[in-house]
């Protein structure tokens, strides 16, 4: 069935209050039906800047991103309002596009968009002006992300893999082991040696299995994609189920390394800074990470191992999934001039500055940061691989290893180009943790998430 943008919108209400639950599922007020942005002539760049322009941003690099605010206000005249918003962050953003609050730009994940923008909440940017010198030079990945519905809906802030394999070389070391795996279960057989040599008695940190949302079900997906398994097909079709084995057979693998007590007490409970921090505290041997915090697994002031962890090697199979963040801009009636504006403040931050020709922002953020981009210039440039080699671990190796990753990640769209997407994800953050700790029959696990997807679709419509 296909559903109105009005009847979407009374949808989500229903969702939320049935998960109880806040930051991924869609919040339980309804606002008024704007419909889709509307369309229109390719805009022109503004001959100059005026008024001020509002900028939302989640708690990271607030200085940095001040500090480039007053560039851009410096350089294009138009003045940026910036504010940080704490808390749970896409739900108090969606609330505020609800209530039709001005919103010129600010930050997305990747698995967001689609629904706001089937809600009539986003400007796509088909009337940027760049939009076509843009999506030529983003990555493929990244491109084929933030096209959603056929348009572009908006500028990369950052992409990485979210799950790229790091190792700490000298837990590998005690244990004898000088080969990297090439599959999962290489990797497996590895832990299980490091435990028996006596190097490391929890050698295995799966950090997604954490109790975020973002959690074990995105390691759930990303894991099945890199065994050649994708979960999710066109219009969020369902392609795993209970008796074909597959996914099945992972979870059984996860069940058995928390069983041996090969992976760290509580990391079903785990939040984001937990898996973070006993990583880098040393005393395991692999774990899967957001690419971009190898730097923090190196920096002496935050880690007890530093210059010990490096990228595991991708042999033919992927480690991890492109994870993305999203400069979007609010639908909320404003005029050309105004959207105008707010394409110039997203070009300036996700694109090029349009003075110079350059990728000022995206390069400050890859080489001061580590906080890769959806640009392969930005990415492979001099000045951000000198900025990496000045605190990467055996450079000469590791560097190609991370220019790889970023090479053709994979990417989740079938699940994330859904307008259910966060309720599946909120119902699988529930079952998949008791099918690891044996509360719940894995096949049954896997059975009701494959229920709920079909459920979905006959309610949304593909």
């Amino acid at each position: 069935m296909e559903l109105t943008r009005r009847s979407f919108v009374k949808r989500m209400s229903f969702a939320a209050l049935a998960a109880g639950v806040g930051g991924p599922v869609l919040a339980a007020c309804a606002g008024p039906d704007k419909g889709a942005a509307a369309g229109g002539a390719v805009l022109k760049a503004p001959a100059s800047g005026t008024g001020t322009m509002n900028m939302r941003i989640w708690g990271a690099y607030p200085e940095f991103v001040k500090e480039r605010a007053r560039e851009f206000t410096d350089s294009y005249g138009t003045k940026v309002d910036l504010g940080v918003v704490a808390g749970d962050y896409p739900s108090i953003i969606q609330t505020q596009l609800r209530q039709n609050q001005k919103l010129d730009l600010f930050y997305g994940l990747g698995h967001l968009p689609k629904g706001w923008n089937t809600a009539g909440w986003l400007h796509d940017y088909e009337r940027f002006w760049n939009k076509d010198k843009a999506e030529a030079e983003m990555l493929p990945v990244v491109r084929d992300a933030l096209t959603i519905d056929g348009k572009l809906i908006g500028l990369p802030y950052f992409a990485f893999v979210n799950g790229a394999l790091f190792a700490n070389k000298q837990v590998l070391a005690t244990a004898g082991l000088d080969s990297w795996p090439t599959t999962y279960d290489e990797l497996y057989a590895q832990v299980r040696k490091v435990k028996k040599s006596g190097a490391s008695d929890t050698p295995y940190l799966p950090s997604f299995w954490s109790a975020p949302y973002y959690g074990i079900p995105f390691g759930f997906v990303q894991e099945a994609m890199n065994r050649g398994m994708p979960m999710f097909g066109a219009g969020g079709k369902p392609e795993f189920d209970e008796n074909s084995g597959g996914v099945v057979d992972m979870l059984g693998q996860w069940r058995d390394l928390y069983s041996e007590n090969l992976v760290p007490k509580g990391v079903l409970t785990f939040q984001e800074s937990d898996w973070i921090e006993t990583f880098a505290a040393g005393g395991i041997a692999y774990s899967p990470q957001l690419q971009y915090d190898l730097r923090t697994f190196n920096d002496p002031a935050k880690s007890k191992s530093a210059g010990q962890f490096v990228a595991v090697p991708q042999q033919g199979q992927k480690w991890g999934m492109m994870h993305m963040g999203i400069y979007l801009t609010g639908n909320n009636g404003q005029s050309d001039e105004d959207l105008a504006q707010a394409y110039s403040m997203a070009e300036y931050f996700g694109y090029r500055d349009r003075k110079s020709g350059e990728f000022v922002v995206p390069t400050k953020w890859a080489a001061e940061n580590n906080l890769t981009q959806g640009y392969a210039e930005v990415n492979n440039s001099p000045t951000v691989e000198k900025a990496v080699r000045a605190w990467l671990p055996d450079a000469d190796e590791q560097w190609p290893i991370l220019k790889d990753y970023m090479a053709d990640p994979q990417y989740a769209k079938g699940l994330y180009h859904t307008d259910w997407a966060l309720e599946w994800v909120s119902e699988a953050s529930r079952q998949l943790p008791q099918a690891v700790n044996g509360d719940a029959d894995i096949k049954k696990v896997v059975r009701t998430l494959r229920e709920k997807a079909e459920k979905l679709i006959e309610e949304y419509g593909e």
